[in-house]
């Protein structure tokens, strides 16, 4: 599983960028906020970490799905996450494992089995671990200031994800 300690901003593939575009988490000027930039950043490396995953039960799931499939759903269970890292970041519930409900997995996977959510959930996590490590280091402060402007949205637009 891949550990970037890097601002992921800098370090998403060029990939991930092209199948998961940060427009899906706005859809106005008003919605370009530092927590929709967290969660774009959470889908990206969600996608990354379960495409590197070496799971048993989770190299079938990929098998059966294109990557425009598995970045829509990256997308979704990062969408899905936005009261969980408010809760988080309020220290409220009972941590990570409890927050990342499978539920948000099931009401989108129907098909899956226990196993493959199971092997998700603990992908998910991961995913979020990794990215909230590389958060503490980021200038950006998404998650101490949630709700301003987030300006990388507008770079990104003018002249691309690697600027």
């Amino acid at each position: 599983m891949p550990h970037a300690r890097h601002p992921v901003w800098k370090g998403t593939s060029m990939k991930v960028d092209s199948l998961i575009p940060a427009s899906w988490f706005y859809s106005g000027e008003a919605e370009k906020l530092k927590i929709n930039w967290f969660l774009y950043e959470y889908a990206c490396k969600l996608f990354e970490y379960i495409e590197g995953s070496r799971k048993k039960a989770l190299t079938k799931w990929k098998a059966r799905r294109a990557d425009a499939q598995l970045a829509e759903f990256c997308a979704y269970f990062a969408k899905r996450m936005r009261a969980t890292v408010h809760m988080m970041h309020l220290n409220v519930g009972e941590g990570i494992v409890a927050m990342s409900d499978e539920e948000y997995i099931r009401d989108y996977c129907h098909e899956n089995t226990r196993a493959e959510n199971a092997a998700l959930l603990l992908v998910c996590e991961a995913a979020l671990v990794d990215l909230l490590e590389v958060c503490a280091s980021c200038p950006v402060r998404c998650l101490d200031d949630m709700h301003s402007r987030c300006e990388i949205f507008d770079r990104m637009e003018r002249e691309g994800y690697f600027s």
